[in-house]
C-alpha cells in the first residue's frame, strides 16, 4: 500500500466475456454514461450491499438482545435464571437443541 500513498486513483483492467461486456456497454448507453462509471456504480452497490447486510445482522442482534431482556424482565428471573435462560436460548440458536 505505501506505492500508492501519494496516489488518488489507480487503473485496473479486467477480461469480460463478449456477452456480458455487450450488457455492460448497452447499460452504458442507456443512462448515458461509459463502460466505466458502470463498472464504478457496480462497485459501489457491491460494497453498499455489504454494508447493509452487515446492518441488518447487527439490528438482528440487537433485537434478540432487547426481545430477551424484556422477557426476563416479565418473568421477572433473578440473576441465575437468567444466565440459565441465556444458555437455553444460546444453546437453541446454535442448533444444538435436542
Amino acid at each position: 500500500m505505501k506505492r500508492f500513498q501519494h496516489q488518488q486513483q489507480k487503473a485496473i483492467t479486467v477480461r469480460f466475456t463478449i456477452s456480458d461486456y455487450l450488457k455492460i456497454e448497452q447499460e452504458a448507453e442507456r443512462i448515458g454514461s461509459n463502460l466505466a462509471n458502470v463498472l464504478r456504480q457496480s462497485w459501489s452497490a457491491y460494497n453498499n450491499k455489504n454494508q447493509f447486510k452487515r446492518d441488518l445482522k447487527h439490528l438482528e442482534n440487537n433485537l434478540l438482545r432487547q426481545t430477551f431482556e424484556v422477557c426476563c424482565a416479565v418473568q421477572g428471573l433473578n440473576p441465575i435464571e437468567r444466565k440459565e435462560a441465556l444458555d437455553e436460548l444460546t444453546t437453541r440458536l446454535n442448533g444444538d437443541a435436542q
